[in-house]
Parts: structure tokens; sequence; C-alpha cells
């Protein structure tokens, strides 16, 4: 008898009992992978096969008959809706983390190598505007906005983005550049380096994975606003994708005409955050991880 079995009064449980508990074990972590997978993928399937079929073939076989028809256009009418809308969400992504991740990375350097007096206080209150839930902003948002001119402009939907996420990438670059030896930052300003110099040439090649974990935050967050370019923007030709997409569906009416157009812009549109995901997810994991170590 082994030492447990002698503690616990019990024989111990042969090799062939241990060996089918570990494949047990195993296949119900399989099962519930594939249960998680399932579940998650099925909608986004159920959308694909209906933004193949015509309005006809979508009313006769209905949504949850899957791939009986290949009708190609409805990517093109779709493409031609919301193509536009897709155009002004990608510049107002690209221009919004063009601003926020750097003003981040400035201001969590600031906070993770130097001392200053309330330096604390003043992080925990960036800290806290995590806590104030986004639709109480709305009302002042709005009036800052119209105070400045910037209504119905790419302005109020871009430096509202860049600001909103300072925040979150704050807390997660201050953690990570904090983990940084602070040897090598000294080394470098030893030789001479200023601190801008040793943010951009050490500190930044460092911090990629966190860098590029706001960037797909921020681009995430522009992709998906609904409520606030409905709010700030009156020119059907300035939305962004989600706002534009809602017009886009709306346009066929009631009469379900648009059948597996409108499917397909769902379709189009989900695609380029899929792809961002995809390709960036090694350094999104590594990032998050990284960031948020000392939670």
């Amino acid at each position: 008898m082994t030492e447990l079995a002698v503690r616990t009064g019990r024989p111990a449980a042969s090799p062939a009992a241990r060996g089918r508990r570990k494949r047990f074990g195993r296949a119900l972590v399989v099962a519930a992978a594939v249960i998680v997978l399932v579940l998650a993928y099925f909608p986004f399937l159920v959308v694909v096969s209906n933004s193949l079929k015509s309005a006809a073939s979508l009313a006769r076989s209905g949504p949850f008959s899957f791939f009986t028809s290949f009708a190609i256009s409805n990517y093109a009418v779709a493409a031609s809706g919301i193509g536009g809308y897709l155009l002004n969400t990608v510049i107002v992504g690209i221009i919004s983390v063009a601003i926020g991740v750097p003003c981040s990375a400035l201001a969590a350097y600031a906070f993770a190598t130097t001392n200053f007096r309330g330096k604390e206080v003043l992080f925990y209150l960036y800290l806290g505007l995590l806590l104030i839930p986004w639709t109480l902003t709305l009302i002042p948002l709005f009036v800052e906005v119209k105070g400045f001119g910037m209504f119905d402009s790419w302005g109020a939907l871009i430096l509202p983005y860049a600001a909103s996420s300072q925040p979150l990438l704050l807390f997660l670059n201050r953690t990570f550049f904090e983990g940084i030896p602070g040897e090598l930052l000294q080394s470098a300003r030893v030789d001479g380096a200023r601190e801008l110099q040793v943010l951009v040439r050490i500190v930044v090649p460092l911090a990629k994975p966190i860098l590029l974990t706001g960037v797909v935050l921020m681009a995430i967050s522009v992709w998906g606003d609904y409520l606030w370019p409905t709010i700030v923007i009156t020119t059907d030709s300035k939305l962004t994708i989600s706002a534009g997409l809602q017009n886009f569906v709306g346009s066929f009416g009631l009469s379900g005409r648009g059948g597996g157009a409108v499917f397909a812009a769902y379709v189009i549109t989900t695609v380029p955050l899929f792809a961002l995901v995809a390709v960036t997810m090694k350094h999104f994991l590594a990032g998050v991880t990284a960031g948020a170590g000392k939670l």
C-alpha cells in the first residue's frame, strides 16, 4: 500500500483506474470547449448563411436552413451601402488611436519613473474615471462639444474617444513600465539620453505588446460605438459603421426586401474586427497579462 493509502485507510487506485479518470477529465474539458465554441459561433454561422440568401429564399426557407443558396451579389449591395461608413470608421479610429495611445504612454511613463507631490492621488483620480458610467457623461460631453463648435464633425468623435481611453490605458501602461528594470533606463540617461529619447528608444520597443493592446482596445471601442455618433453626428455621410449600419438596415423598411444584403452588411462589419484580433491575438494576450499583472 502507498503512503496515501495508509493515511486514508483506502486502497490506492490502480494505474488503469487513474488512466480512466484522466481520460474522463480530458473528455469533459473537450466537451465543455465544444459547447462554448458552438454557443459562441452559432449566431455568426447563421448570419453568414443568411447573407447568401435572396429575400425570396430567406422568406421561403427561414433563417435556420444553412447554405441553401449562394447569392454573392448580396455582398456587393451591402458594400455599396456601408462602404462610406466603414471608411469613416477607419479614419476616425486611426486618428483616435494615434492620439490616445501616445498620450497614455507619455502619462504612464511620467507616473512610472517620476516622483512628485500628489502622484498617487492624481493616479487614483484617473482610475476613478473608470467607475463613472459612460451614459452619465453624455449630457456634459455634448454641451462641451457644442461649446467648442465641434458638433456634427469628426472632432466630436475623435477627441472623446481618445480621452475616454486614457484611464484604462494609463493603468495598463504604468504597470508594464514599472516592470522595466530601472538600471536600464538610468544607463541611457547616463549616456546622455533625454527622457523622451529614453521613452522612444528603450521603453516603447520593450512595451510593444501593451501598446498594441491599447490599439486593439481602442479600435474595438470605436468600431462598436453606436450611441455617441447618433448624438453628435447629424450628417449621414459622416456617420461611423455602427450607426451607419442601422441606417442601411432601416432603409429597407419592414418589408424584408433587404433579404441577405442586410446579413451581408453584418458580416462585412464584423470581419475587420475578427481579422484585427486574429492578427494581434498573441501580442494582445501578452499585453493584457503583463498590464494586469499587479491587479
